[in-house]
């Protein structure tokens, strides 16, 4: 958890942020009433979905699993646009670290991720309730953070807030806007919960187009020729025969595109004093609407129970997705009226002081697309020879993974506007790995992870070919790509090796080290589009004193490539050094400053698109 000032702000995996307090209302019940078991706990709630009409809002799926943190008026890190270099702020004071008892390998995605294996203690919280922080740089960036108790009870919660992060830069704007109402209510033994949320999106598609020989201008291309008539590639979809363009057309595509994005939630738990039978039950009502391409309605229903058997415990995890899709202006093709996913997770689980072991099995079942039967494993096991020093652990699963629209272009926006990426299946997952803690508040994790991927995507600019060929056009204008981007799949599989350390110094040094060798084999194609064979990151803060705080971050990603044609584009590698600082001058005001990308790196996040030069950004934070 982080703080600030002891009020807490809760972010979904969809990024609308909402304030959230269940953690310190639960601490204070339990240190009323009886011991605690701080195992999270689950229940089942089946719901199946029902077809909405054609007429239904524009929808997209996204869970909304939650993250809680405390929050001070510290300067956090506020993300990154895709089409930007990171926009950050210094992070928090780091105080004693503590560790978790159980860690998987980082995901097998081209993005490291945070270290989950340690949890940083925080301060005492005081009596601040609302917070706000603002900043702005060059390139006309911004940041906007907004955060307020709106009821503040010790067993009732109304929290809001409000966020927003973009560059207003004429060649790349990019902004993002989201808020979010969280409702929070604990009763006796059940925990009672319910949000809504909302966001806006938009962007210019910047990047350039290319043929056989560079960059080129599609309008000026045009008008030398008389207007050709181009044919996609690869147009893959449930209705997937090729379409036809003038070159015109495609030149006067929409500068830029917005998305909405809606969700809300409902659900109750038991509280985590449970010894018994525990449970959680959860529903998802979620809208992605593209201004210029498809939507996507979601109801989504999770639920999650266990209950004692002796000193074991089994359990069941079940996840419905149904989807309904239209569109707005672009033609009717790829994609479908209606399809569910449902997965059923049985499994039995054994905890043991020195080791503990899960022993499950996991079915996806997809309704339209795709194979109806997706099973995959689902073992892990830990054990701990020197349980305050020496964990090994090693598992076998898999995964079924539903690729919804706000998934997938909020990987890449810049996909063209009518694409749907079929479902991802991992029929198993391999992985080992060993946790060391050779002194207080050091942690080294080093691990391998080996997956196969059936149908794994990759994105690639959108190609198109001459359809009618004027006499006198140069062979290297008979294909373009577009700034625009498409997905071509492969069965796929990865190996992986990876480090991670962290380590705290007495509240005074933060240092996060995490770093993956990907080993990469398509079968289809000559490389892993855009996924890098090394990433790094290395994150530090440094307390110079009570009020006054600096911090720096290194992020690399090396060797990726991408397609165009038959032509593999070796990237530039992605370096980028940050700094920043913060001091507090009164206990309700902290200004902050930062520099981005120190060395002015010209890398590109999608191929065509380049990320800001050095730029930096100056703000203040409130308590109030």
């Amino acid at each position: 958890m982080q703080s600030v000032n002891g009020k807490r702000i809760q972010l979904s995996i969809n990024q609308f942020p909402i304030i959230n307090s269940n953690l310190l209302e639960i601490k204070k019940l339990e240190s009323r009433n009886m011991k605690t078991s701080k195992h999270i706990t689950a229940i089942l709630l089946f719901s199946l979905g029902f077809a909405i009409s054609s007429q239904a809002q524009d929808t997209i799926l996204n869970r909304n699993v939650t993250v809680e943190r405390e929050y001070r008026p510290v300067i956090h890190d506020a993300g990154k646009i895709n089409s930007l270099p990171e926009i950050l702020e210094p992070n928090v004071e780091k105080s004693p670290a503590t560790y978790s008892d159980f860690n998987l390998p980082l995901n097998v995605d081209y993005n490291i991720h945070t270290l989950p294996a340690a949890e940083l203690a925080t301060e005492k919280p005081t009596n601040k309730e609302g917070y706000v922080r603002v900043g702005i740089g060059n390139y006309l960036n911004t940041l906007v953070d907004f955060a307020y108790p709106i009821v503040n009870k010790p067993d009732m919660r109304l929290d809001f807030s409000l966020n927003h992060l973009g560059t207003f830069e004429p060649k790349r704007m990019h902004s993002t806007t989201k808020a979010a109402l969280s409702f929070d209510k604990i009763f006796k033994t059940v925990d009672l919960y319910a949000g809504v949320g909302g966001g806006h999106e938009f962007f210019k598609y910047y990047g350039n187009n290319f043929n056989r020989d560079g960059i080129v201008d599609l309008k000026t291309l045009a008008l030398n020729y008389n207007n050709p008539t181009y044919i996609e590639v690869n147009r893959d979809g449930i209705n997937s025969t090729p379409r036809l363009f003038n070159l015109n057309i495609l030149a006067n595509d929409p500068a830029g595109n917005t998305f909405w994005r809606f969700n809300s939630n409902v659900g109750v738990r038991s509280l985590p004093m449970s010894s018994g039978f525990r449970y959680m039950a959860e529903i998802n009502y979620n809208i992605f609407s593209s201004l210029n391409g498809q939507n996507e309605n979601l109801i989504y229903t999770q639920a999650k129970f266990n209950w004692p058997n002796n000193k074991n415990r089994f359990g069941l995890d079940f996840d419905l997705y149904n989807t309904m899709y239209n569109y707005s202006k672009t033609s009717a093709f790829n994609f479908w009226n209606t399809f569910s996913v449902l997965t059923l997770n049985p499994y039995y689980s054994v905890e043991r002081t020195n080791w503990n072991v899960r022993l499950g099995l996991k079915s996806s079942f997809s309704f339209v697309q795709g194979n109806l039967v997706n099973p995959s494993a689902d073992v892990l096991a830990e054990w701990k020879p020197f349980p305050k020093f020496l964990s090994i652990y090693a598992g076998i699963n898999g995964d079924y993974e539903v690729n919804t629209l706000d998934k997938i272009f909020s990987e890449n926006p810049y996909l063209y506007s009518d694409v749907r990426v079929n479902n991802t299946y991992s029929p198993y997952n391999l992985f080992a790995g060993i946790k060391l803690k050779p002194v207080y508040n050091l942690l080294l994790d080093a691990y391998v992870d080996f997956r196969q991927i059936d149908n794994q995507y990759f994105f690639v600019n959108k190609e198109y070919k001459l359809a009618n060929a004027p006499i006198a056009m140069p062979l290297a204008d008979f294909s373009f790509y577009s700034n625009r981007f498409n997905v071509i799949y492969s069965s796929a599989s990865v190996f992986k090796i990876g480090v991670r350390a962290n380590y705290n110094l007495q509240n005074f040094l933060n240092v996060e080290l995490k770093g993956a060798y990907n080993n990469w084999n398509v079968s289809t194609e000559q490389y892993a589009w855009n996924k890098p064979k090394y990433e790094a990151e290395l994150n530090t803060n440094v307390r110079i004193n009570p009020n006054f705080n600096v911090s720096a971050n290194v992020y690399y990603q090396g060797e990726r490539y991408a397609k165009l044609g038959n032509t593999a584009m070796r990237m530039h590698d992605k370096v980028d050094i940050n700094l920043g600082a913060s001091y507090s001058y009164l206990n309700w005001f902290t200004a902050f400053a930062k520099i981005n990308n120190l060395i002015n790196n010209q890398y590109q996040n999608f191929y065509g698109y380049d990320v800001q030069g050095t730029n930096a950004m100056i703000g203040a934070a409130f308590t109030f």
